[in-house]
């Protein structure tokens, strides 16, 4: 389902092996963000996400960002960036016993590295919202993420956190969370019989996963209030009730679920 070039990681260069320090321990974290080109983001969401990314890209930490839509009308799951952001060389014997001019060159290229890795997140996140448009009429949510989470357990970072930005109202031909183009309440223990009976498969290898913009809907063409894109309580609880059963299945734990705003910290 996600062919070779959208696994690609042309990783960022390695500072341990430029100063020839040996190689890299794993990063100790690794942070996926997905990106629903369907679910437009307003602009208090927008800095909402760059909060949450300026706390998770800290040193130690490996990262892929992709965005996502629908197979069929050429928004295609793809990989926008990725590379690690390595820790500093903590341990004081290896310092001591590394030469002064090489430690600087090293301290250096870290300051260099962390800066040119979190312009690319930043720059692919924004071209990846860029490409938002309500105008895309069908959105994979459910196999996108299942493919995604391929990249996910194979990773060997000990923390996993998978952020999620998307309306995850499926549209394709697994199920339709809609109805006539507003949001409706499903049936989650229904829906999740359904992707059943779709063979959807995922393993995020004990994730922790969160979600904002869960429950975006546009107003519908014509609309002549605001209450053509109202989403109750009981509709939006269903939504998440289906996504929390989707992840425990999925050896995952859908820790906060923005509806639309992420109020639980990502730790």
């Amino acid at each position: 389902m996600l062919c070779g070039p959208a696994f690609a990681a042309p990783e960022i260069p390695s500072c341990y092996v430029a100063n020839q320090l040996g190689s890299p321990t794993a990063a100790q974290r690794a942070l996926f963000l997905m990106i629903d080109q369907t679910t437009v983001l307003d602009d208090k969401l927008v800095s909402e996400l760059g909060r949450h990314l300026q706390g998770l890209l800290r040193p130690g930490t490996t990262f892929r960002v992709y965005s996502f839509s629908a197979y069929a009308q050429g928004r295609y799951l793809q990989q926008r960036a990725a590379g690690t952001l390595e820790a500093p060389l903590v341990d004081q014997s290896l310092r001591d016993a590394t030469a002064v001019k090489t430690l600087k060159n090293f301290d250096a290229c870290l300051k260099s590295q962390y800066a040119y890795g979190t312009k690319l997140v930043a720059e692919s996140v924004r071209e990846a919202l860029q490409g938002s448009s309500e105008a895309l009429a069908r959105s994979d949510v459910l196999a996108s993420i299942a493919a995604v989470s391929q990249a996910v357990r194979d990773t060997a970072a000990q923390q996993k956190t998978v952020l999620i930005v998307s309306d995850m109202l499926e549209n394709s031909s697994i199920s339709s969370f809609y109805s006539q183009e507003r949001m409706r309440q499903i049936d989650a223990a229904q829906e999740l019989r359904k992707v059943e009976k779709a063979n959807v498969r995922a393993d995020f290898g004990g994730a922790s996963v969160y979600v904002m913009g869960a429950g975006i809907v546009p107003e519908p063409k014509g609309a002549r209030s605001a209450a053509a894109s109202y989403r109750s309580p009981q509709s939006i609880e269903a939504l998440r009730t289906f996504w929390d059963g989707f992840f425990e299945r999925s050896n995952a734990t859908l820790v906060g679920f923005g509806a639309p705003a992420l109020l639980t910290p990502i730790r």
